[in-house]
């Protein structure tokens, strides 16, 4: 299985989907959530299942020997004897202070509860590939940076080089440019080795054994970002369609059967039983009957109504009940608080969302004027009319504002995602 994983990663470019599918498939945890799905499906078959009757038989053969009671006239004699018996029964639970269907009521809301769950962890992993993904693709940006300032630097030193040819460079700025350019090549090292650590964080978190060959796609170019809804609205959305809440609220009318559960033990209870039993004797010494006559001899067989009124248990289910509804009290308050939880994030990616849309149009205009300003330095420098300083300061600037704008785009990108994450119906 792993080397089909470490096949597939190789020379494969993926897509964020891909990424998320192949995650919330092989992810640990997420199976480990699914077997608790799996774990209640059996609860629930096994509280369906206490409707319907038992059936028990057994069987049983035995030797005595010596001093012994005789089957025949029950007087103490020496002799030795064996004896078969066998015997089956069976009872059915009539009325159990309707606990067996809240029994039942409540296996059933904790199955939906922990398939809630599993659907929570599938949402939290999302969000972490999510962030993971989009930190490779801004660590891929800044290695282009990072080359593009090298190629700079190159093509500055060559400058350099042909302005000192024609006595309009001293051999000093040579030197400063071939400074530049270790400079440049440590930050590229350094920008590489980045991508390197975001990407194996990344295919660790897919569970894949290698990150070899693993790359990822470009995302498509970023819109201007437009908040139609407020959080008040986006909060209602979320009520409806978040896998925490929905966990909470069933949990809360889980605690609500396991109150029924309790009282339970108020009611009287009514069963049907029935069996049937049979035996064979042989004792040495005696003329014993034949099998089948003492099959139809020594059966017997009975059917009955059981009533058991419960009248003092030592306030056991008084207390139980009072157990039952202070869980249920204590549920109340943890679903309030996951929604009071709820809208305080939705808050925060709403007006991180907003703000950072904000960052990332400024640090598009800041790179913009950037570029052009560069562009002029640029062309001054190749004529000789501006110094080494200036032209390395205002390339400074631009790849300053081109790292900032990256950042910001990502961040963009990101926070966006939460809060579309946030109007998932």
């Amino acid at each position: 299985m792993l080397f089909a994983a470490f096949a597939q990663a190789q020379g494969k470019v993926w897509s964020l989907q891909e990424c998320v599918d192949y995650a919330v498939e092989h992810n640990i945890n997420v199976q480990i959530k699914q077997m608790g799905v799996e774990q209640e499906e059996i609860n629930l078959n096994t509280a369906s299942n206490g409707r319907l009757p038992n059936f028990t038989a057994n069987a049983s053969h035995s030797y005595s020997f010596g001093r012994s009671t005789s089957g025949y006239d029950n007087t103490y004699q020496d002799r030795n004897s064996s004896a078969t018996q066998w015997s089956a029964s069976t009872s059915v639970p009539l009325f159990t202070g309707f606990r067996i269907s809240s029994e039942i009521d409540a296996s059933r809301l904790n199955l939906q509860t922990v398939a809630a769950e599993l659907e929570k962890s599938r949402e939290d992993l999302e969000i972490n590939i999510t962030s993971l993904y989009l930190q490779v693709l801004y660590s891929k940006e800044i290695l282009s940076i990072a080359n593009t300032q090298l190629e700079l630097s190159r093509e500055q030193l060559k400058r350099t080089k042909s302005l000192f040819e024609n006595g309009r460079a001293s051999e000093v700025q040579i030197y400063e440019a071939e400074s530049q350019i270790a400079l440049d090549e440590l930050s590229v090292v350094q920008a590489a080795s980045d991508l390197q650590m975001a990407v194996l964080t990344l295919t660790q978190t897919l569970e894949l054994p290698s990150p070899e060959g693993f790359d990822v796609e470009k995302p498509q170019d970023v819109e201007d970002f437009l908040l139609a809804r407020r959080p008040d609205d986006i909060f209602q959305t979320a009520l409806t369609s978040r896998a925490s809440v929905r966990a909470e609220e069933l949990r809360l009318k889980g605690r609500e059967k396991y109150i029924k559960i309790a009282q339970s033990g108020y009611f009287p209870t009514v069963s049907f039983s029935a069996g049937y039993a049979n035996n064979y004797y042989k004792i040495n010494g005696y003329d014993n009957p034949v099998f089948s006559e003492q099959i139809k001899l020594n059966r017997n067989e009975y059917f009955g109504l059981s009533l058991n009124i419960p009248i003092f248990d030592r306030f056991a289910t008084r207390n139980n009940v009072r157990t039952a509804r202070l869980n249920m009290r204590i549920q109340e308050l943890q679903l309030e608080n996951t929604k009071k939880s709820l809208y305080k994030e939705i808050q925060q990616a709403y007006y991180n969302a907003r703000t950072s849309g904000e960052k990332y149009n400024s640090a598009q205009a800041a790179y913009k004027s950037a570029e052009k300003a560069f562009g002029f330095m640029k062309e001054k420098f190749n004529n000789g009319r501006a110094t080494t300083y200036e032209y390395n300061d205002s390339r400074t600037s631009m790849i300053k504002a081109l790292s900032n704008s990256a950042q910001a785009k990502y961040d963009f990108i990101f926070r966006k995602k939460i809060l579309d994450f946030y109007e998932r119906r």
